[in-house]
């Protein structure tokens, strides 16, 4: 009995998540099984719009075909390990995955009509800026597929209201996970599933300019720049990929960007008290988002234990906005959220 106990654990380890599969791969899957091609649509809407916790829920799909795709795959649910509410309503969810490691995913409800969900695409970060707590740990796995969507499943189902925004901006550099990303993305966007305007979903990245490149020809989705300083000697020193990819290539790369499509891009830059925050470089980032149709979010630094930098006082980028706006760029001051519960910006860890 305790050999055939170990065997039926080890089958059920080895089956495959059934969100790891592209939705547009599912026709084949479904009828290499046996089954009619229709099925694929039906599972479709089961795991991303029901958001179902097992095949026997599947009621529309023949008894036959669940006890299939039962011994074939697994749902793929992710095991939430904590969740944390803050004072000004953010949540903060925290997923154990397969292996052991850790992710940690972000819902921001603003007003009535905008919940936004902040997304990881890695365990880790390898990026390892100078700024944020997510790469001290170093960087330990891509998240897959149905790991990336399955932190969108998990916490649509714990909240009655529902998500309007998605930004690739947790934890990882979305660049590094290009293909996992990409089909993610797909299913938030299928009206069968989530149906998420490609308006309401915006991707972070450090800049990986060749993957950047890629990606564009690929998603139409929005895209947001984490710039964070105006020199490549400061650059370097908060991000250390600048020395890989400079400012001018990312700028370059933006340029053209913007001669093809009608949306702005956003720059991001979280603003570091005497450190990136001066009016002289508040006036070179006018002159390098010169010819790019640009929207800066000025954010402030949130603090996390060991860090050594502080946020820029208010008054300091109410300034910069007084200097960026009158240059038609269009610039917003960010509120911090989830500071108390360390779900800011640039806090998010995989620490257990």
């Amino acid at each position: 009995m305790h050999l055939v106990s170990c065997i039926e654990v080890f089958v059920f380890i080895m089956k495959r998540r059934i969100t790891d599969i592209p939705i547009g791969d599912l026709e084949d899957v479904v009828t290499e099984l046996g089954m009619k091609r229709f099925v694929a649509d039906q599972l479709v809407r089961w795991l991303y719009k029901q958001r179902v916790q097992s095949f026997d829920e599947m009621t529309n799909i023949q008894a036959g075909g669940r006890e299939t795709l039962a011994k074939e795959f697994d749902v793929g649910a992710l095991e939430l390990a904590e969740s944390l509410v803050d004072d000004d309503g953010t949540s903060k969810y925290c997923f154990s995955l397969h292996d052991g490691e850790r992710v940690e995913t972000v819902l921001i409800p603003s007003g009535e009509d905008r919940c936004t969900l902040c997304v990881s695409t890695q365990v880790g970060c390898k990026l390892g800026c100078d700024f944020c707590r997510t790469g001290e740990a170093g960087f330990k796995r891509n998240l897959t597929q149905g790991e990336i969507i399955g932190q969108a499943i998990e916490v649509q189902r714990a909240n009655e209201r529902s998500i309007t925004n998605i930004v690739f901006m947790g934890m990882g550099e979305p660049m590094f996970n290009i293909d996992a990303v990409l089909s993610s993305i797909e299913i938030l966007l299928d009206e069968r599933a989530f149906g998420i305007s490609k308006r309401k979903i915006t991707l972070s990245t450090a800049g990986i300019v060749p993957e950047l490149e890629e990606f564009v020809k690929r998603s139409d989705v929005k895209i947001a720049i984490s710039l964070n300083a105006v020199t490549d000697e400061l650059r370097s020193k908060l991000m250390p990929i600048n020395k890989r990819y400079a400012i001018a290539e990312i700028m370059d790369f933006c340029r053209k960007y913007s001669k093809k499509e009608k949306g702005r891009i956003t720059f991001e830059y979280i603003m570091m008290d005497h450190v990136n925050d001066s009016l002289e470089d508040a006036a070179q980032l006018v002159k390098l988002l010169k010819g790019v149709r640009a929207k800066v979010n000025l954010i402030p630094f949130n603090a996390y234990p060991g860090s050594p930098y502080k946020p820029s006082p208010r008054e300091r980028m109410e300034a910069w906005q007084d200097i960026l706006t009158p240059k038609g760029i269009q610039t917003n001051i960010r509120n911090s959220r989830g500071q108390n519960i360390l779900a800011a910006c640039g806090q998010l860890a995989n620490k257990k």
